[in-house]
């Protein structure tokens, strides 16, 4: 189907340009059919929550047509006969108009298409047998990407008998490791003949070349799980308490099921072979959420297999799921990896590279820190600072001196002004300062904001003239625009020049100024943001209606409406003080949009609630992030300080995880270590933490 859209006058609605979403259905249309037919993903989509989004832009519309395509075939599985259809679309949106108050800066506006009428034949058998030998024949063989994708899809929608075990057969991965797995997927769950389906991808767990990755097991066991109606969501409201009871069941059957597809493939491992095997073993593993019963059995038969592993698989245990391997058997393995030359910078070689060494130095420190060393002294390594801060002072001080040297001839590398930042010493002044000066507003950016949080560490006094300076120096580069950001946890020592920048014609620095404050700045930067929230609310008065976004973002109603936003957020989200609802309510006083109002409503809502919970995202495992009420992404010292600044009395839930609740698990042990710290301070300033959803 191909939607046209036009405007008779210019600039008024506009379109958003998206042609996927990452949960693999883009519902910015909907499809309408009479006769009713049926949504072949119905039983994927109808349980729980999926990661969406994609990229996108917008597009004004006028006479020009501006179209979009899409497949029926996605929304509805059609039998012989005739059919009306037309599509319902939430793709296009106005600004809005003068004193028209909207939560996202936009007027959607729902509209419907014409009706069109088709003709759907009974299917030919040979041409079915004729569709299924091609798609089969180009994905078993080399093809063109496009080709891959457009056999998938002819499969995909094919929906006989014969194609049915054939996605069976095909299917193994999703993403990167098989572009095609989201269509072969989605035709096992769109299939009318599902229990076919389940008895296919059964067969399959003892193919011998078959890998039997965590994402055929997952997709194994959701297909058994939506067939059961018995597993449907209460179509009524029964109430939170037997709501959750209901889930608490359905998780504990999905894992049963999950188990004892785990046992089946593990009995039929000794007929797996190569590549299959290694991913199987790998699938094993993850779709095993943290066994350790199985972990020992499956982890040294992983290892031994390594060499079988895809690079990428390889590379996602090394950075991401490294728990599931840990042990001195990986040791060799790390070794080589670190004894290949090293990669591009900001590569996912590198960053393998990066995880390699640390694990090296995790199992054995002595070998990890010649290896750390030996790549910080490599000038075509690059090695990552979260791997060189393992490195004792004497190991620093050796790889410094020669970092010096560089900076002085003008011929350092990025790292290099990053390790001045981290570890030079107030001997590396004035090297650091002559090159600086001599540069000055010219220097890349990241380099520019290493040597300044060099200076504000070493020698403060200079470093927030050096601040003022940069921020001044326009004329060659646009670091000042986001350069009080990147003084992180230094920039109290030049908090000055970020309270004045509050006031500069330059929009982007004003931005700058008030997220860099809202983050890092000390309590007194609070007064400050108050202040140019209260001037804003004055010079607004009277004109409250001119502010609204437009699609071009620079009018100045649209840099207003922006301005107010990254005001309020600040205030309420500022890391070193507390906004409880007496706060918020004086927020609300001062804001104008609409969208503000509602957003510090929320948070009064958040507060009013009772003991907060404390949620915990454990990716990476070993630099966990916390939020709590409106305070987001808070590092472990930012979570510690935030503690202290609730009142006396203050309850907080602490949320823990059990063994498959996330991807990647992470085990019982971290989280109780991370809550026992976190309890200690908080009973110090008379918080009390209480353990949810802990065994």
């Amino acid at each position: 189907m191909v939607m046209s859209f036009t405007s008779k006058t210019k600039n008024r609605y506009w379109a958003d340009v998206r042609n996927y979403d990452r949960s693999g259905r883009l519902g910015i249309e909907y499809y309408c059919v009479e006769p009713e037919a049926q949504d072949p993903l119905a039983s994927y989509f109808k349980f729980g929550a999926f990661l969406g989004g994609g990229l996108g832009s917008t597009h004004a519309l006028d006479a020009t047509p501006f179209t979009a395509e899409a497949e029926l075939n996605e929304w509805r599985t059609l039998g012989p006969g005739h059919y009306r259809v037309y599509a319902v679309s939430d793709r296009i949106w106005r600004p809005p108009d003068a004193r028209e108050q909207t939560p996202y800066h936009r007027v959607p506006e729902v509209i419907r298409s014409n009706t069109v009428e088709i003709e759907v034949n009974p299917p030919d058998p040979g041409w079915q047998s004729e569709q299924l030998r091609s798609a089969t024949q180009t994905l078993s063989g080399p093809s063109s990407p496009e080709d891959s994708r457009h056999a998938a899809r002819r499969l995909r929608f094919l929906n006989t008998k014969d194609s049915t075990k054939q996605l069976a057969k095909l299917f193994w991965g999703l993403n990167q490791r098989q572009p095609i797995g989201a269509d072969l997927m989605f035709g096992l769950y769109g299939s009318p003949y599902r229990q076919l389906a389940i008895d296919s991808m059964h067969a399959e767990l003892v193919v011998p070349d078959h890998a039997i990755t965590n994402e055929f097991l997952g997709t194994l066991v959701n297909l058994q799980v939506t067939a059961d109606p018995s597993w449907d969501p209460p179509s009524t409201d029964p109430g939170p308490g037997e709501a959750q009871a209901f889930w608490e069941r359905r998780r504990a059957h999905t894992l049963e099921v999950m188990k004892a597809e785990i046992q089946t493939v593990v009995a039929a491992l000794s007929r797996k072979t190569g590549s299959a095997r290694a991913l199987t073993l790998n699938g094993l593993l993850m779709a095993g959420g943290g066994d350790e019963r199985l972990g020992q059995t499956i982890r040294p038969a992983l290892i031994a297999a390594w060499a079988d592993l895809p690079s990428e698989a390889q590379r996602d245990l090394i950075q991401y799921r490294w728990p599931l391997i840990a042990g001195p058997e990986m040791l060799p393995i790390l070794h080589r990896i670190v004894a290949e030359p090293p990669p591009p910078a900001r590569t996912e070689p590198a960053m393998t590279r990066d995880a390699a060494l640390k694990h090296i130095y995790e199992l054995d420190p002595a070998a990890g820190r010649e290896a750390i060393l030996g790549d910080l002294l490599n000038l075509k390594a690059q090695p990552g600072l979260d791997v060189i801060k393992l490195l004792p002072r004497e190991d620093l001080a050796i790889a410094l001196r020669p970092v010096i040297e560089r900076i002085g001839n003008h011929d350092a590398r990025e790292l290099d002004y990053e390790l001045v930042d981290r570890y030079g010493g107030d001997s590396a002044l004035g090297v650091v300062q002559a090159a600086f000066e001599e540069r000055l507003g010219k220097w890349d950016c990241a380099s520019q904001s290493a040597m300044l949080r060099y200076f504000l560490r070493v020698a403060p006094e200079y470093g927030a003239r050096e601040v003022s300076a940069s921020l001044s120096a326009r004329k060659y580069t646009r670091c000042y625009s986001f350069q009080l950001q990147e003084l992180g946890k230094e920039l109290p020592k030049a908090q000055q020049s970020a309270i004045d920048a509050l006031d500069d014609p330059d929009a982007d620095l004003v931005k700058d100024a008030v997220l860099a404050l809202g983050r890092w700045g000390s309590s007194d930067a609070e007064t400050a943001l108050w202040a140019r929230l209260q001037r804003f609310h004055w010079e607004w008065t009277g004109r409250e209606d001119q502010l609204r976004s437009m699609p071009d973002y620079r009018s100045p109603g649209s840099r207003g409406v922006a301005l107010e936003q990254e005001l309020v957020s600040a205030i309420a989200k500022g890391t070193n003080w507390i906004c409880p609802p007496d706060k918020l309510a004086r927020l609300a006083e001062l804001v104008w949009t609409k969208g503000q109002m509602q957003q510090i409503e929320g948070w009064v809502k958040e507060w009013k609630q009772g003991s907060a919970m404390i949620h915990a995202s454990w990716f990476p495992e070993d630099n966990p992030t916390f939020s709590v009420l409106q305070y987001v992404q808070l590092t472990e010292d930012q979570l510690r300080a935030k503690l202290g600044q609730f009142p006396r009395g203050t309850q907080l839930r602490w949320q823990f995880w059990q063994p498959g609740q996330i991807s990647p698990p992470v085990s019982m042990a971290r989280q109780e270590a991370f809550y026992e710290r976190m309890r200690r301070d908080a009973e110090q300033h008379g918080i009390l933490l209480i353990k949810v959803n802990h065994p």
